[in-house]
């Protein structure tokens, strides 16, 4: 993309010329939240491959969403749980499995915090984790 930034210089100026299509494409990306490591689901599935299909189908949908608050969450997952200090916890595959999420809303991350059984999800501090 670099590559794209055209330079121009004259005596009075100092210009940078951005093609618009680049700054829209630019602007799109950015607007869709950021899963933060896709490899921990990885890992996790290839171990309890029953839930291989729901954590790929949730990763999918929270990397397209767009959620600005938890309310923005619960319209699209209401079984999820709110916690304190941004953590969100999902029900995997009927509740057989937890995974617990931190959001930070004004950059659009969410950081994948735990992704365990519902019995390794009882024995943890969800709000701290």
């Amino acid at each position: 993309m670099l590559a794209a930034l055209l330079t121009q210089r004259d005596e009075k100026k100092h210009e940078i010329i951005f093609p618009f299509w680049e700054l829209f494409y630019l602007c799109q990306k950015l607007r869709h939240l950021r899963v933060i490591a896709k490899k921990i689901l990885r890992d996790f599935w290839e171990i309890h491959a029953d839930c291989e299909q729901q954590l790929k189908s949730w990763f999918h949908e929270a990397s397209k969403a767009e959620w600005k608050n938890p309310n923005e969450i619960k319209l699209d997952y209401p079984s999820a749980s709110i916690l304190n200090n941004n953590r969100v916890v999902f029900n995997i595959k009927e509740n057989n499995y937890r995974l617990i999420v931190k959001l930070n809303y004004d950059y659009q991350m969410i950081w994948i915090r735990f992704i365990g059984t519902h019995a390794e999800y009882d024995k943890i501090n969800a709000n701290e984790i």
